[in-house]
C-alpha cells in the first residue's frame, strides 16, 4: 500500500481550501475534542490508512483499532481522533468519504473472492483499473483489503493485445506476427492477449502470449477450452473477463481458470460509517 503526501493534500485543499467557518466563527475552533468512527453495517473495512494519513495532516492525533481489511460488525469502534474542534472538522468529512467508498469497494471484493475461492481456492480474483478517475490509488487499495490484485494498473505495465490493437493491420496474420515479435522483445512481461474464440486463443499461445484473457465467454464453453488449451501449453495463465460478479464467480472458478477478472466492485453503495464528536 503506498499513500502520496499529495493525494492527501488535494484532498483536503478540495474540502477545507480557506479554513473552517464555521468553527471559526463559532469560537470553539481552539477546543479539545475526541471523534468516533463506527460502522453502521457489517463490512470489510478500507481506506483507514489513508483516512489516518487525512486526519494526521489535519493536526489530529488518530488512533487505529481496526485496519483496512478487518471485517466488522455494525457497531464496531474502529478509529478515533483527538484533537481540536477546527482540526477535528478539517479532517472528519475528507476521512469519512474516503473510508465509505473505499469500505463498499473492499466488501464487495471480499464476497467476490470468496465466492470464487468456493469454486477454486487457488483463483486469483483480479479488478480492473476501470475505478472513478482520480481515485485510483484509493480503489487499489481497497481492493486488495477486499482480497484481490490490482488486474492492470496502465499502459505502461502490462502487455494486453485487443481487438482493437488488431483492427490497426491490414491482415489478422499482420496482427499475430507482430504480436509473436512483441513476445519476443518483452518476455519478462509475460504478454497477455484477450480472446473471444478458441482459436483465436491458441494462435496467440502459439505466438508465445503468456496469459490469455477471454472476455464474456460463458462458463461452460470456458471450461470445455481451457482442457483444450491447458493440454498443448500446460503453464499459460488463463482469465475470465466481461460479466464476472459476486452472483457467478463460483461457477468461472469451477471453469479452470486461473484468473477471475472484475469491474463490478466499483460499482454499489458506499459503507456507511458513523461519526461522532465530543468534547474532552
Amino acid at each position: 500500500m503506498i499513500i502520496y503526501d499529495q493525494l492527501i493534500e488535494r484532498l483536503l485543499s478540495e474540502d477545507v481550501p480557506y479554513g473552517d467557518i464555521t468553527t471559526e466563527a463559532m469560537g470553539i475552533a481552539h477546543v479539545s475534542g475526541i471523534m468516533e468512527f463506527r460502522a453502521r453495517f457489517d463490512c470489510v473495512l478500507g481506506g483507514v490508512s489513508e483516512a489516518f494519513a487525512v486526519l494526521k495532516k489535519a493536526g489530529t492525533e488518530p488512533e487505529i483499532i481496526y485496519n483496512s481489511g478487518s471485517k466488522v460488525k455494525a457497531g464496531t469502534l474502529f478509529m478515533t481522533a483527538k484533537g481540536t474542534a477546527g482540526q477535528l472538522h478539517t479532517g472528519w468529512k475528507v476521512a469519512q468519504n474516503i473510508m465509505e467508498y473505499a469500505s463498499g469497494i473492499a466488501t464487495r471484493t471480499r464476497e467476490i473472492v470468496d465466492n470464487a475461492k468456493k469454486g477454486n481456492p487457488a483463483v486469483v480474483v483480479a479488478c480492473t483499473r476501470k475505478s472513478l478517475p482520480g481515485a485510483k490509488t484509493i480503489c487499489m487499495n481497497a481492493v486488495e483489503a477486499g482480497g484481490a490484485v490490482p488486474h492492470r494498473l496502465g499502459l505502461s505495465e502490462t502487455f494486453l493485445m485487443f481487438e482493437n490493437h488488431s483492427v490497426f493491420f491490414e491482415k489478422e496474420s499482420d496482427a499475430y506476427a507482430a504480436l509473436e515479435k512483441a513476445c519476443s522483445k518483452l518476455p519478462e512481461k509475460k504478454p497477455a492477449v484477450e480472446a473471444d474464440s478458441l482459436d483465436a486463443a491458441l494462435r496467440a499461445a502459439k505466438a508465445g502470449a503468456g496469459n490469455i484473457q477471454f472476455d464474456k465467454v460463458k462458463p461452460e464453453t470456458l471450461k470445455e477450452w481451457i482442457k483444450l488449451i491447458k493440454a498443448e501449453y500446460p503453464h499459460i495463465i488463463i482469465a475470465a473477463a466481461g460479466g464476472v460478479n459476486a452472483s457467478n464467480a463460483e461457477e468461472y472458478a469451477l471453469t479452470g481458470i486461473d484468473v477471475a477478472v472484475t469491474s463490478s466492485v466499483y460499482w454499489g453503495k458506499p459503507a456507511d460509517i458513523e461519526v461522532v464528536m465530543r468534547p474532552l
